[in-house]
């Protein structure tokens, strides 16, 4: 059927004979243009009788529905977006709205708002949501009686403040007088089925304040078999697109492990692994910045630990959403051991009421933290035993969750591969040796030509500027290293012309320069500008990246002022403070202004996402 066939019965003065000419030669794109604008026109000459008026609609029936995230890597925006598909399906017409842009000055006229958070870290804001969280709190934040809302909140449980920006949003917007539309969801490191499902329940509540939708403008069903006429035409030239695989942590990507060389020197007091995986044929792709998502498994010998702790048989019979498994396979695979949360010590507390102990820990909060660092599982069933079958204890702990590692390649530079820079972690402490779950795991029991299941987890704001002209700045002590190297092979594939300056530091030259040949092969060819290092041991008076910063204090200003971007990774706890410090130092020096400037001048770079960090 041609377009002309579909059409209606022809406007006196016009034959199908001239229509036939005015068509010659037209493309099938260029008929489903003319036919829209056609329509168009016709529709805009139509009268206004045409066009049913929509019922009137008053307070919150009529209001706009706001989606705000505030996000530091991304997954406060997957939340709203996931929102905002799911309001879109339901005829709702939603604005999304990143916090970082948003005025403080709209949150008095929004009337139905639903607002997606993260928490970093112990209990601070994402810097996105930072002004607005501030604005919050504050005796400047409006009333809002015509306000109803939702908060689902994002956050870690290994950390004692979960979801803590997400609550405060929560409380504060009823202190204020808004009305919520559903409860509070604090989501752990998994968060999309949750989402989903409370997206669902919160929609349906707005829905049914709308009004209903205004009837179809008259006409309308007359362009629709048109367009789909000349569509059903050229159909069978386009083959259909075969649905991408996605992985996550219900599919992940089974990748084969090709090269693992550790990084450190003879004699150093760190333990730093390079590991190469494989990509081919799983048509994952990432960006440098991105991070990816390894499920380890726990060591044999701790899940022995743990076994014998218990006094429960290796295959007594557990059942974990609707899978049956033995309790080893469930300890290895499924469950967190290595790390003692609140929420498993508040479960736990509730199958051992004899245990009074425990409540008195969780009820010491100050403390709390410092009893919960370095312990683990099979700590806590030594300390405080109690009888418990496999499935009460299964039901205690904790989902056994993927760990983020920065990635430190450039696809462009190594095609179908993923590359990762991991230190392993060990300490002891009560009187036992303990291992990190996932560096541990990668250290010890992963192989060349095993594999392990990884998925791609994207930052949304960790990223290179557009502009490849910009300079940057990174600063990357220890591991802290891994994105900085896909970064500057991703500059030096893509031909960028802005300069690339890295500082790095590790505790001595001749043991922890990672990737020490590298560096000096870009700095050879041009494609790392400039190289700052800091090995703290090696001399008298320790020795940081932020007393290189400082060192260059001029050179560091003189970018920023030119527009270069600053990165830092690494420690979230002292590195990345001593760094902002060191930069607020750097700004009023140079700028010859006082501190409040400084401090808003960092602001400003952070607001305009120049100042990124990727911390742990």
């Amino acid at each position: 059927m041609s377009l002309l066939s579909a059409s209606p019965t022809l406007p006196i003065g016009l034959d199908d004979q001239a229509l036939q000419q005015l068509a010659a030669g037209l493309t099938s794109q260029q008929l489903v243009w003319l036919s829209g604008y056609l329509y168009g026109r016709a529709g805009a000459a139509a009268p206004i009788a045409a066009v049913a008026p929509a019922p009137a609609a008053t307070g919150a029936a009529a209001s706009q529905l706001t989606i705000l995230f505030g996000s530091q890597t991304g997954n406060s925006k997957k939340a709203a977006g996931l929102v905002a598909e799911a309001a879109r399906r339901l005829g709702l017409q939603p604005q999304v709205r990143d916090m970082n842009d948003y005025p403080t000055k709209d949150l008095k006229t929004e009337q139905l708002l639903l607002v997606m958070v993260s928490t970093q870290g112990e209990g601070d804001p994402p810097i996105a949501a930072e002004e607005l969280h501030q604005f919050l709190l504050s005796s400047r934040a409006p009333k809002l009686p015509d306000l109803q809302y939702a908060v689902l909140a994002l956050g870690d449980k290994s950390y004692l403040q979960f979801c803590q920006t997400g609550f405060e949003f929560d409380q504060r917007l009823a202190e204020l007088g808004g009305r919520r539309l559903a409860e509070r969801l604090d989501c752990d490191v998994t968060f999309e089925d949750e989402t989903r499902q409370w997206a669902e329940q919160v929609l349906s509540r707005i829905a049914e304040l709308q009004p209903a939708p205004a009837p179809v403008m008259a006409g309308a069903a007359v362009a629709a078999p048109v367009v789909a006429s000349v569509g059903a035409d050229y159909a069978p030239e386009v083959a259909p697109l075969p649905a991408a695989v996605e992985y996550n942590a219900r599919n992940p990507f089974g990748t084969e492990l090709l090269e693992k060389i550790q990084l450190n020197g003879r004699g150093s007091t760190k333990e730093t692994y390079h590991l190469e995986f494989s990509l081919a044929d799983s048509g994952l792709t990432y960006e440098p910045g991105d991070a990816l998502m390894v499920q380890p498994r726990n060591r044999p010998a701790l899940v022995q630990e743990v076994l014998q702790a218990a006094r429960l048989p290796e295959a007594a019979p557990v059942r974990l959403e609707a899978e049956e498994l033995d309790l080893t396979t469930a300890l290895t695979e499924r469950l967190e051991l290595s790390v003692l949360t609140r929420d498993v010590l508040e479960r736990y507390a509730a199958v051992a009421p004899q245990h009074a102990g425990i409540r008195e820990i969780l009820a010491d909060k100050p403390n709390l933290g410092a009893y919960l660092y370095g312990r683990d599982v099979a700590d806590l069933l030594t300390e405080f035993p109690v009888d418990l079958s496999g499935q009460q204890l299964a039901a205690v702990l904790r989902p056994l969750p993927a760990r983020a590692y920065s990635i430190s390649s450039s696809l462009l530079a190594h095609p179908e591969e993923v590359h990762l820079t991991v230190g392993a972690v060990r300490y002891e402490t009560n009187g036992r040796a303990k291992h990190g779950a996932c560096s541990g795991y990668q250290a010890d029991h992963l192989s060349l030509g095993d594999t392990a299941r990884v998925w791609v987890d994207r930052n949304e704001y960790f990223k290179l500027p557009q502009d490849t002209a910009t300079d940057i700045i990174m600063v990357g002590p220890g591991t802290g290293v891994a994105p900085f190297r896909a970064f500057v092979e991703e500059r030096a594939e893509t031909g960028a012309t802005g300069r690339n300056w890295l500082l790095f530091g590790n505790p001595h030259f001749t043991t922890d320069f990672l990737y020490q040949t590298e560096w000096q092969q870009h700095l050879k060819r041009g494609t790392l500008d400039r190289l700052d290092l800091a090995f703290s041991r090696d001399q008298a008076q320790k020795l940081y990246v932020q007393h290189r910063l400082l060192e260059q204090s001029r050179r560091v200003y003189e970018q920023l002022e030119n527009g270069a971007y600053f990165y830092v990774c690494g420690d979230k706890s002292r590195m990345a403070h001593d760094v902002q410090q060191a930069l607020r130092q750097i700004i009023q020096q140079e700028s010859g202004h006082d501190a409040d400037y400084a401090a808003e001048y960092l602001r400003q770079l952070k607001k305009a996402r120049r100042f990124l960090e990727d911390v742990y």
